[in-house]
């Protein structure tokens, strides 16, 4: 006969065999990791002034601005775009905007991708799909079809294999550029 004693203890047996087996999941092997892929500080409809002593030298529109600062690499993206005027004493300001933006700011690394187009102090254009900036060399480049339209309204410069240029777009270099450009001559010849 079994007693009451017994089949306490096959309950509590059974009892313990589900827990152990319950808590032996494999999802609780990575208790430990921590998770860094996630925005660590979020702004909405940041307009944001950054100032070298007195002076404006950005001013930066956003309707949100995602900053990831526990990754390795930190990086802050602007996923819905960025409106950016920037500033040289005794210039008129540059403008930036894209539909995107990231900025690894350790490694002085820029990128604006999407309806990207800048015009700089003297009122020259580019538009591109995606243009880098490197901010240690203060250069910027893209790989992408690069238009450049200059104020002046009579220049203007197409590559369809990008640019390697100083920040300004002043001095640049289109690669790989092919085409016809209309040429007008208007040397005279002296008779004599």
């Amino acid at each position: 006969m079994v007693t009451i004693k017994i089949i306490k203890i096959y309950l509590y047996l059974i009892f313990f065999a589900i827990i152990s087996i319950s808590c032996s999941d494999e999802k609780g092997d990575n208790l430990g990791e921590k998770k860094t892929n996630f925005a660590s500080r979020r702004i909405y409809n940041a307009n944001i002034t950054l100032t070298d002593s007195v002076y404006a030298i950005i001013r930066l529109r956003t309707p949100l601005m995602e900053e990831y600062e526990f990754v390795e690499t930190p990086y802050t993206v602007f996923p819905k775009g960025l409106d950016m005027d920037f500033y040289q004493k005794g210039k008129d300001p540059g403008h930036l905007k894209a539909d995107y933006a990231k900025i690894i700011e350790n490694a002085g690394w820029y990128e604006a991708r999407k309806n990207v187009v800048i015009i700089n102090s003297d009122k020259d254009t580019l538009k591109t799909n995606q243009i880098f900036w490197n901010k240690k060399e203060r250069k910027i480049f893209s790989n992408d079809t690069v238009k450049i339209y200059r104020a002046d309204g009579v220049t203007t410069n197409i590559s369809v294999h990008g640019i390697e240029s100083s920040e300004d777009f002043k001095n640049f270099k289109l690669k790989k550029n092919t085409g016809t450009l209309p040429y007008a001559n208007d040397l005279k010849t002296d008779s004599k």
